[in-house]
């Protein structure tokens, strides 16, 4: 579960950092960018692209079809607003990250 929540910190916001360093300067943390994903799932608002796109980017390629089917079936069931396609993106990433397949594959 820490795992979990970890990912999804993460995919939906960013980590954190101390502001304390007596640098005179705030740093940002770390926070993943969605640009690629949200352009390909822009482009195709099939989702397919977007999940067949991941499954190389983050596992080789080795996604089980039933897999691809469920993500799939999430990321379409969010819809194509323009505001959208960036939740499209995070939900696909953090659910293969979080998926069993993806923990072997890591």
């Amino acid at each position: 579960i820490g795992r979990m929540n970890s990912i999804n910190t993460m995919v939906f916001s960013q980590i954190g950092t101390s502001t304390s360093q007596g640098t005179g300067f705030a740093p940002y943390g770390t926070k993943l960018q969605f640009t690629e994903e949200q352009n390909i799932s822009i482009s195709d608002p099939t989702g397919n692209r977007l999940v067949d796109h991941l499954n190389t980017k983050m596992m080789h390629g080795s996604m089980s079809p039933e897999m691809r089917q469920s993500i799939l079936t999430a990321v379409t069931a969010l819809g194509t607003t323009t505001a959208n396609h960036l939740t499209r993106a995070q939900t696909a990433v953090y659910l293969i990250a979080t998926s069993s397949q993806y923990q072997v594959q890591r």
